[in-house]
C-alpha cells in the first residue's frame, strides 16, 4: 500500500508528516548555495549558517510570503528530505500539500507541480486549504454549521479564514508575520541598548522570553555589537522588554 505524506511548506519551517511511521519532521525552510546556483546545505544545516556564512555562501528562504520564490532549490530540498526520512521508499507515495488560499492559481500550481513533477513520481499530489488543515490540527469540527475564525500567523504572512460547513467562508491573507516582530525587537534593542543584533537573535528572544499577555518573567542573555565602540558585548534581556 502506497505511503501518505502531510507537506506544510512555510515561510519559516518545513513539516513533513510520514503516514507510514506517524512521524512530523520539522526543518528550517532555508537553503544555502554554492557558485550561484550549486546547493551547499538545506534545512537546519543552512540555517545554522544564516547571518555567519562568507560571501561565496548564499543563505536564502525558497518560501517567501507563503509562495514558493526559489523553485529548483526548494525542489531539491523537499526530494533530498523525503528520500532522508522514508529510506528510499517514497516513490508512488501520494502527497497532500497545504497551500494558502489568497494565492493565483500560478502560485498553487508551483505548490503541485512541487511534487507532481519531481523525480519522485507520486501516486497522487492533493493541494488541502491551509486553514482547513490548521482546524483539523487543532482539533475543531469544521462540518459544524457554525462559523470557526482560525487565524495562522506565520514569517512573512498572517492568514486569516472562517470555516463553516467544511468550506472556507472567508479569508484573507495579510503581509504581516513573526519576521515583523523580529524586526521590531531589533530596533528596540538598538534604541534602548546601542546593541546591534541579527534576525536570528531576535527570534531566540521571541521565541524564549517573548510574550503576548504581560506578567512573564525571565531573562536572555543576547551578544551584539556596540553601537558606540563597535565591539561585541553581552546583555541581559528580560521578558517585560521583549514584552
Amino acid at each position: 500500500m502506497a505511503n501518505i505524506y502531510g507537506i506544510d511548506l512555510g515561510t519559516c519551517n518545513l513539516k513533513i508528516f510520514n503516514k507510514h511511521t506517524n512521524k512530523i519532521i520539522k526543518e528550517k525552510n532555508t537553503i544555502s548555495v554554492i557558485n550561484k546556483n550549486q546547493l551547499y546545505a538545506y534545512g537546519d544545516n543552512a540555517y545554522a549558517m544564516y547571518e555567519k556564512a562568507p560571501e561565496a555562501i548564499q543563505v536564502s528562504f525558497p518560501v517567501s510570503c507563503g509562495v514558493i520564490a526559489d523553485y529548483n532549490n526548494m525542489q531539491i530540498m523537499v526530494q533530498e528530505l523525503l528520500e532522508k526520512t522514508s529510506k528510499g521508499h517514497v516513490r508512488g507515495s501520494e502527497f497532500i500539500v497545504a497551500a494558502p488560499t489568497d494565492i493565483t492559481e500560478v502560485e498553487k500550481k508551483a505548490f503541485y507541480d512541487l511534487f507532481f513533477k519531481s523525480k519522485i513520481k507520486p501516486k497522487q499530489v492533493q493541494l488541502c486549504d491551509k486553514p482547513i488543515a490548521d482546524a483539523l490540527g487543532l482539533g475543531l469540527d469544521v462540518n459544524d454549521p457554525t462559523g470557526v475564525m482560525v487565524v495562522d500567523i506565520g514569517a512573512d504572512t498572517t492568514e486569516i479564514s472562517v470555516i463553516s460547513l467544511g468550506g472556507l467562508v472567508l479569508s484573507d491573507l495579510i503581509h504581516f508575520g513573526g519576521n515583523r516582530l523580529d524586526e521590531a525587537i531589533i530596533s528596540y534593542i538598538k534604541k534602548s541598548f546601542n546593541l546591534v543584533i541579527g534576525q536570528k537573535t531576535a527570534m531566540q528572544l521571541k521565541e524564549h522570553i517573548g510574550s503576548a499577555l504581560p506578567g512573564r518573567e525571565g531573562e536572555y542573555t543576547v551578544v551584539g555589537l556596540d553601537v558606540v565602540s563597535g565591539l561585541p558585548i553581552e546583555v541581559q534581556i528580560s521578558a517585560s522588554l521583549i514584552y
